[in-house]
């Protein structure tokens, strides 16, 4: 085999193999598409990255990296071969920009850069681009922000150049028409008609070249409605080209509601929502029969059929959810439907019947709200994880689907803090207070009501006892048959909770713990009494691992971004080594230091750290001068991150919801 160039860089040693995540809490439809000439290739978004990926294999995903900040909201040219995506501003990054990127759908890559829904000079902005769509001829794309004085920007794509904008309030849709060719023989300028919605108003904005100052104008109208009983707001339109055009919205009333486009005049409203509105509308021909399909808040997908005031209902399908996301396919054979409980199903379009995905689940699965906590078991093929909302998950790796959900307990407001596996079930800590143990297949084994006041927030486990820590900032430990207290410690300081609990290797009877409190304590079970104590100055103790090498010491990552290492041998109150994880430049850049959670590989050789600034970071012990691997994917901070058992992957999650599979290659 031929060596590689000397100039060629190094290979990567953390490469992003799968995100699993749907941005289910977007208002927008576009955060799951289908492409629009490639009848199997879906594009979507999830933390700071685009996804093109394959309905037919769940392996297949390539990313866009282009965003710093959270994407919002994605479209996908007619022709499929652009795609442009826009981002929200300033939660982590310094100065970030509500940006939208327009990429390359055959090169992947950038091609404009557009600023111009920033809402200021200032680097505190807070807005964020919402909506997003591309003219029928693929020169125009438009855009709008989430400001109370919202702005809609046109944009010449060939040249990446704004065209025209105006001031408006923010608007729930956005949708062109059809392309109207200018009526001067001496002018290629065509006028450009956008729907949109805005609060309980629909609105056409005209794009049009002015001859006399030569450059486009952007003008508003409103679309005229009945004078009684129909106040409503419009969550998504499309235009439908046949006759003289109508736009078709979704209401807050779940309504189909049919506007004519050359009159600007409201015609019919259809009934179609039981309840919690008419949320996403998708077109297709499938069967050679125009179809409107309408997401419902009541979770029922439904086909219509008709024109102007004449409708019919085809069929309906019940998901699970509201339907937050909706596409046919570039056939028409297919629907991808995304709801509010995070699952994306391939519906077939002619029947409306689902087409389950591995293990009969929905296509896709991901979480909807801040992951908390991870666990690997025995195997590399299975982890967990937990949620804010209460979800407990029991992921199958190798097809990245959902093996096990676990509803949220009876209290609503609790959420799972800290997960271990014992065997194949699952020991969980939670936010409650409580320590819950469920069976691989969901079902409740046990629980311990007030293990500890304010929550339960590090768990190990021993084959006789299980230790847990808690926000009451004491050390508890349980039989692991009866789940009786066997003992209690309270060394660590009133009101700071334990985060990390580790049992030593070679001395079982010793329990280590480290607090936000700034404080490890060591624990002798034998002499039932503290035999070690370390304190530091700066950053509480955010977890703990023992080293599987030489002396084994404690190492330690804390709130200020350092790592340090300590030997229960040595009667002083300091580190033996200590390495920082930021640099002057990240501190002068205002990169946050926090570290959330510190893990080593099965080989002992390499720690894993969780970032608040949302990367994970991958150090060799026996070479700590810089990271040997940094890998970023999210879009805010990573709260967990873990080695699979044979030390092949990484498994991340955080605060974006997503759940991140790296290949480790060292």
């Amino acid at each position: 085999m031929a060596a590689p160039p000397a100039d060629a860089p190094p290979p990567q040693e953390l490469e992003l193999e799968h995100m699993i995540g749907f941005a289910a809490g977007q208002d927008d439809d576009s955060s799951v598409q289908f492409h629009p000439t490639e009848p199997t290739t879906f594009v979507s978004y999830t933390g700071c990255l685009i996804i093109i990926g394959s309905v037919s294999d769940p392996h297949a995903q390539e990313f866009l990296r282009g965003h710093d900040e959270e994407v919002t909201c994605l479209a996908i040219s007619p022709s499929g071969h652009l795609i442009a995506s826009g981002q929200t501003s300033h939660t982590r990054v310094a100065g970030s920009e509500a940006a939208v990127i327009v990429w390359d759908f055959a090169t992947r890559q950038p091609v404009f850069r557009l600023l111009d829904l920033q809402d200021g000079p200032t680097a505190y902005s807070r807005n964020s681009v919402t909506q997003l769509a591309f003219s029928p001829d693929g020169k125009i794309l438009a855009g709008a922000d989430d400001r109370a004085d919202a702005r809609l920007c046109m944009w010449d794509l060939p040249t990446g150049l704004l065209q025209a904008a105006t001031n408006t309030k923010a608007l729930s849709f956005l949708e062109f028409g059809e392309v109207v060719a200018s009526g001067r023989r001496t002018s290629s300028h065509g006028k450009y008609l956008i729907y949109a919605g805005r609060g309980p108003a629909i609105l056409r904005f005209t794009l049009e070249f002015d001859v006399r100052s030569m450059q486009y104008a952007l003008t508003e109208e409103r679309f005229k409605m009945p004078s009684q009983g129909l106040a409503r707001q419009y969550f998504c339109g499309k235009y439908l080209p046949q006759g003289a055009g109508y736009l078709i919205a979704g209401s807050s009333a779940g309504e189909l509601c049919v506007f004519n486009c050359a009159t600007m005049v409201f015609r019919a409203a259809v009934p179609v929502s039981a309840g919690g509105g008419l949320l996403q509308l998708a077109t297709s021909s499938a069967g050679g029969k125009e179809l409107v399909y309408c997401g419902c808040g009541d979770g029922k997908l439904r086909v219509v059929a008709g024109l102007d005031q004449q409708w019919t209902m085809e069929g309906e399908v019940a998901l699970s959810g509201e339907i937050r996301g909706l596409s046919a396919s570039a056939d028409g054979a297919e629907l991808l439907a995304g709801t509010s409980l995070g699952d994306v199903y391939i519906v077939d379009a002619v029947e409306l019947r689902p087409r389950h995905g591995h293990l009969g689940g929905p296509r896709m699965s991901s979480h909807t709200q801040p992951i908390r906590c991870l666990a690997f078991g025995d195997s590399s093929e299975t982890f967990a994880s937990g949620a804010e909302n209460g979800v407990l998950r029991l992921w199958e790796l190798s097809h990245y689907t959902v093996r096990t959900h676990i509803a949220p307990s009876d209290n609503k407001a609790a959420h799972p803090t800290c997960i271990v596996f014992s065997g194949s079930d699952l020991v969980s800590g939670w936010s409650d207070g409580c320590m819950r143990c469920h069976s691989e297949d969901g079902k409740l084994l046990w629980f311990v009501p007030l293990t500890h006041n304010g929550g339960v927030y590090s768990i190990a486990l021993s084959p006789r006892f299980i230790a847990t820590g808690g926000a009451d900032a004491s050390l508890r430990l349980w039989d692991s048959e009866t789940r009786r207290v066997l003992a209690e410690f309270g060394e660590h300081r009133e009101r700071y909770r334990v985060t990390g609990i580790a049992i030593d290797r070679n001395k079982p009877h010793l329990i280590h713990s480290c607090g936000a409190d700034k404080t490890i304590v060591t624990f002798d079970l034998k002499q039932a009494r503290r035999s070690q104590h370390f304190t530091q100055q700066e950053g509480g103790f955010c977890g703990l691992v023992q080293s599987t090498q030489g002396e084994q010491e404690i190492i330690t990552a804390d709130t200020a971004g350092c790592v340090k290492v300590w030997d229960g041998d040595v009667r002083q109150d300091a580190p033996i080594a200590m390495l920082v994880t930021w640099t002057e430049r990240d501190e002068l850049q205002g990169k946050e230091k926090k570290l959330n959670h510190i893990a080593l590989d099965p080989s002992g050789n390499h720690l894993l750290l969780s970032t608040a600034s949302g990367e994970i970071q991958v150090w060799e012990l026996a070479n700590a001068a810089e990271p040997r691997s940094v890998g970023i994917a999210h879009s805010n901070e990573v709260t967990q991150a873990s080695f699979s058992p044979d030390g092949k992957q990484i498994v991340s999650v955080g605060l974006d919801s997503c759940i991140c599979v790296w290949n480790w290659f060292a």
